[in-house]
């Protein structure tokens, strides 16, 4: 039943990507449109959803039930970062690729992505299990994974803040979490009109990733061995693998499929543009973001399939 689900979500979405595939094409959305528009996402539309989705759909048995995922996020996160770092060394990938390739297959795209994509699948604690999933993938992420997007051949330095934590996201998280705790009642029309704004977001995420795909360059990336075996490893064997080691556990299954969803996600959105700040390989990260979202529409059904 899972698999249907996501096949079908992974269509749906993959429909409304072409949606906005066509629109940059015919010139209705500007290039030079594109910072704007991923703002209104990141920083009002998802964290609406966010908080509205894990309001209206989550109870305080739930927090508390799914804290373990806590634990297995850090846990996905260490293989995982171990994994990419001795790819990259046995790729042999040149300074600052080898860096960048890990930032790309390392931190998947849970905005634009896993967190429309689990609220369809799991309406009532799909973004629960992305929540706490949050936690450690937002801290790991503006530590190890600026470090990472910092290049070495050019002189870049990064100093790391903890405001940088205190994203849109995270913050509409916590806000959530602290509602649904104490049980904190909203308004109706309030509800209604978050509600209204939540259904929107997940459209709005895929329109923006086709915009994306229409003016980014990917031939380069393609060509590069390194492309295929990132996706191979991180986006099928390793979910396939954790769902099935996680299958003999007494973990719901659908926690388990949900995390085989997270730990199949194509590369966060936000990598070539820290990249691009960050060292000279923009244009690579770039292309990987484009050539994992693609290949996601089958590679995702296929690994909760298998899984």
């Amino acid at each position: 039943m899972v698999f249907e689900v996501t096949l079908e979500r992974m269509i749906i979405f993959f429909l409304i990507l072409a949606i906005g595939f066509t629109a940059a094409k015919a010139g209705v959305i500007k290039q030079e449109s594109m910072p704007a528009f991923a703002q209104l996402i990141t920083k009002i539309l998802l964290p609406v959803m966010i908080f509205y989705s894990t309001y209206a759909n989550c109870t305080r048995q739930d927090i508390f039930d799914n804290i373990v995922l806590i634990g297995l996020s850090a846990i996905f996160y260490a293989v995982i970062s171990l994994l990419m770092f001795i790819l990259a060394q046995l790729l042999r990938l040149p300074h600052d690729k080898d860096r960048i390739f890990q930032f790309c297959f390392i931190f998947g795209n849970t905005g634009f992505v896993g967190i429309p994509l689990l609220a369809s699948v799991f309406p009532q604690g799909g973004l629960v299990y992305m929540m706490m999933f949050s936690i450690v993938d937002q801290l790991v992420f503006w530590t190890y994974g600026i470090w990472l997007s910092t290049g070495r051949l050019h002189g870049h330095k990064h100093r790391f803040n903890f405001r940088m934590l205190l994203t849109p996201n995270v913050i509409a998280i916590f806000v959530a979490i602290i509602f649904v705790l104490l049980q904190i009642p909203i308004p109706d029309l309030l509800k209604m009109t978050l509600g209204t704004v939540s259904n929107a977001t997940s459209a709005m995420c895929m329109i923006y990733l086709g915009v994306l795909v229409c003016f980014s360059n990917v031939l380069p990336v393609l060509k590069r061995p390194e492309t295929y075996v990132g996706i191979g490893v991180k986006m099928l064997l390793l979910p396939i693998l954790a769902g099935r080691l996680l299958s003999w556990t007494p973990l719901p299954s659908d926690m388990i499929s949900a995390l085989v969803i997270i730990m199949a996600l194509p590369t966060m959105t936000v990598v070539p543009m820290l990249a691009a700040q960050n060292s000279n390989e923009g244009e690579y990260a770039a292309g990987m973001t484009v050539v994992t979202l693609v290949a996601s529409v089958a590679t995702i059904p296929l690994a909760v399939f298998l899984a």
